[in-house]
């Protein structure tokens, strides 16, 4: 007989088992710690935007599943300006901002082990809390330190458990690119382990307007499969079903640019804001904008405070 009076030893017998419940599969399970890792500039905020603007509106998730109703959320971000870059990142996503929340850190800066998150939490009833980046959220903490790490991180799965939040913690890679995808992430190995799920982000090389998701650890359920998505400067993202699709859309948008700017600079050069408008309306990104004026040579020339787009034999033709 065990004596349980002390309440300190448990028989697994007497718990009850609970399913997973994700806020998207296999990728965000509520409850636990997720990381989401990646360089600069490769489409980690767009991914975050789109991802909180469809929770704050009960839009559609990248699965196809709609929330049953719109959901509060709390977006933690140290490295952009909130009114002039922040905002205007949701808003151009689609979202709720009603539904959208931060602590402010003007006078105070913000821990991971901070109890003002724990209380923002409860108070907000958030299902959703997004740390961005993860390192500037540690304080004193030594991301280093496997034991510094392992008692922060410990206490924020402890509320995101505590109030069934889904919580991402954004992070940088290292610069390790033959280490294991497990180990490319800044720091101890331990913010790797506290985490149920890591995705990898990254640009395609081959064409940039593209990124990949990676999903390099999941502990609750089968990895998901890369998923891919094109990126857009003003936070508009849409998901290609199939790796095929990559190939195909990428001849396709070149081939358009191309036809596009052999038109439209047939009879002299022409301004390049407006020929970029016209091939962004095409739904042509703007890196594979300047992929095609490169391959074809077109040249910049500046005339009345303006620039124009100009195809280098034409300009030998008119003897400029």
């Amino acid at each position: 007989m065990f004596d349980m009076c002390d309440g300190k030893l448990r028989l697994y017998s007497g718990v009850t088992e609970t399913a997973v419940d994700w806020f998207w599969y296999p990728f965000i399970p509520y409850g636990k710690l997720t990381l989401l890792q990646g360089d600069p500039g490769c489409g980690k905020s767009t991914l975050m935007m789109n991802l909180i603007a469809a929770a704050s509106t009960g839009n559609c998730l990248p699965d196809g599943k709609k929330h049953k109703k719109p959901l509060h959320v709390i977006y933690q971000c140290s490295e952009d300006g909130i009114s002039d870059t922040i905002k205007p990142r949701l808003l151009a996503a689609g979202a709720d901002c009603n539904n959208v929340a931060f602590l402010d850190e003007e006078t105070d800066w913000i821990t991971l082990n901070d109890e003002r998150i724990r209380r923002a939490i409860a108070d907000f009833n958030a299902k959703l809390l997004v740390i961005d980046p993860v390192q500037a959220y540690l304080g004193e903490t030594d991301i280093a330190s496997a034991t510094a790490m392992r008692k922060v991180l410990r206490q924020l799965a402890s509320w995101a458990s505590m109030y069934d939040c889904a919580v991402i913690l954004i992070g940088h890679l290292n610069k390790k690119y033959s280490s294991k995808d497990l180990y490319r992430g800044l720091g101890s190995i331990d913010l790797v382990a506290a985490a149920r799920s890591v995705m990898h982000i990254e640009r395609l090389p081959e064409d940039e307007d593209i990124a990949v998701i990676h999903h390099v650890k999941s502990s609750l359920a089968a990895k998901g499969k890369d998923a891919y998505f094109t990126l857009d400067v003003n936070q508009q993202m849409e998901w290609l079903d199939q790796p095929y699709e990559i190939q195909s859309d990428k001849s396709t948008k070149r081939m358009i640019a191309t036809n596009i700017l052999k038109m439209r600079l047939s009879n002299g050069p022409a301004k390049a804001t407006d020929v970029i408008e016209e091939l962004k309306n095409e739904g042509i990104g703007e890196r594979t904008i300047h992929q095609v004026k490169k391959q074809l040579e077109i040249r910049s020339v500046k005339r009345d405070a303006a620039w124009y787009w100009l195809q280098p034999e034409l300009e030998k033709s008119s003897g400029r």
